[in-house]
């Protein structure tokens, strides 16, 4: 039992973590040589291809039990492989900083995971040789069973961790970024941010700006219009989906679904069409019909989940105590809905608030762009030779704020929302 053991059940926790460490690492290296090709840096690419190749090894070679018989050949390339990326990794950083460009955090950040890993796995084969070579003993088998069952956890939460702080970091620099721009001196795209140089003046022009203002006051008249006129006709909606059963219900509850398969560049040339018909074009009416119509399923499906979640018997008890269906469904069911609202209602704001192709297509005068469309064109203005990027990038901060109010306003709601219409029953 105990030879089984030393034979069979064991693998070095030491092994175990540099190969987890290496997965994360195998990706970054991936992007380093995707950079790296798109930058025209052929050096660079053919470094972080070989990098790519050493790494793949590590995290292929490794046995998952203890070697029946020796082998020496998948120690030689497990210490090899690990030299090899940390010489390599070296060996890109000596060669970006050569550059025209010279080192920047991108090339610190991608060089680094291969070179700390390479130098972790040439320590762990060289204290794990008896391993490779089929000569662990029982107490050296129990040993590290022991030290496995007491680092194994710590080894996984450390490589989830770093998967979530790179995932953190990807998320938060293009707002980071934005706000640097915003603050910089100058609209030059190309900023030179410092905490020295920083100002607000980009931030004031658009506060002074009668343009911006006008485009803000149309983006919240066009989604608080929509995300009242689609609530009005979702909920009514959704409750008779969920409580009644006639004749074409579920049709129509397909017909709502395959609604939102098809992309919204698709109806745009039909949505054109019926607006000039009625003379909707460049008016919010229009805009309000079109981006309505366009939550419309997604809303009627939220609110359906959540009626079905909610007993029938508590409106059965309202109308033995003599409540008539209006008011079962304004004193019951509403009160007891208010999360399913909140999310339908912060949805349909958002979803008008950011819409940009609808409202490009639909409006032609300057003075009722909403936001998305207003500064897309501050954008064109950029391209074509204007320098708008500073005060673009405090304009995409300031109509971010009203966003985050109302997250801040509804998360007490968003949560009991969202999971309440999740599971029937």
């Amino acid at each position: 039992m105990n030879e089984n053991l030393a034979t069979k059940w064991w693998t070095p926790v030491s092994l175990r973590g540099v190969v987890s460490f290496a997965w994360i690492s195998l990706l970054i290296t991936s992007l380093m040589c995707g950079i790296s090709w798109m930058r025209g840096d052929d050096t660079g690419t053919s470094i972080s291809l070989m990098v790519l190749i050493a790494n793949s090894v590590i995290v292929w070679i490794l046995p998952e039990d203890v070697p029946a018989r020796p082998v020496p050949e998948k120690f030689g390339l497990f210490v090899v492989c690990g030299a090899s990326m940390t010489v390599l990794s070296s060996n890109y950083l000596f060669h970006r900083s050569g550059t025209n460009i010279g080192l920047t955090l991108v090339d610190y950040w991608m060089a680094s995971p291969s070179l700390v890993v390479g130098a972790a796995a040439v320590t762990a084969a060289i204290k794990s040789s008896r391993w490779f070579m089929g000569k662990a003993t029982t107490s050296e088998a129990l040993e590290g069973l022991a030290r496995t069952k007491r680092h194994t956890g710590r080894i996984t939460q450390t490589a989830k961790q770093i998967v979530l702080l790179h995932l953190g970091i990807f998320a938060i620099l293009p707002p980071i970024w934005t706000i640097m721009l915003s603050l910089s001196p100058g609209n030059s795209l190309s900023m030179d941010f410092s905490l020295s140089t920083a100002t607000l003046e980009h931030y004031r022009k658009m506060w002074e700006s009668d343009r911006f203002w006008g485009w803000l006051w149309n983006s919240i008249v066009v989604s608080v219009a929509t995300t009242i006129f689609g609530l009005t006709v979702a909920f009514p909606a959704a409750y008779g989906f969920s409580r009644y059963r006639f004749h074409g219900r579920k049709l129509g509850l397909f017909m709502f679904l395959i609604v939102q398969m098809f992309p919204g560049a698709l109806i745009l040339v039909p949505y054109f069409i019926v607006m000039k018909g009625f003379g909707l074009l460049n008016t919010y009416v229009g805009l309000v019909i079109a981006y309505s119509v366009t939550a419309l399923p997604l809303c009627v499906w939220l609110m359906k989940g959540f009626f079905d979640t909610i007993p029938r018997e508590l409106e059965e008890a309202a109308r033995v105590d003599g409540c008539s269906q209006l008011q079962i469904f304004t004193r019951i069911i509403f009160p007891l809905s208010l999360p399913a609202v909140a999310v339908t209602c912060l949805f349909s704001f958002l979803a008008a608030w950011n819409e940009y192709l609808l409202a490009l297509t639909f409006l032609s005068d300057t003075d009722r762009y909403t936001l998305p469309v207003g500064l897309a064109s501050m954008v064109s203005s950029a391209q074509a030779g204007d320098s708008y990027w500073g005060d673009f990038a405090a304009a995409s901060i300031l109509i971010s704020i009203p966003v985050v109010l109302l997250f801040v306003m509804f998360q007490r709601y968003l949560v009991d929302g969202m999971v309440a219409g999740a599971v029937k029953g």
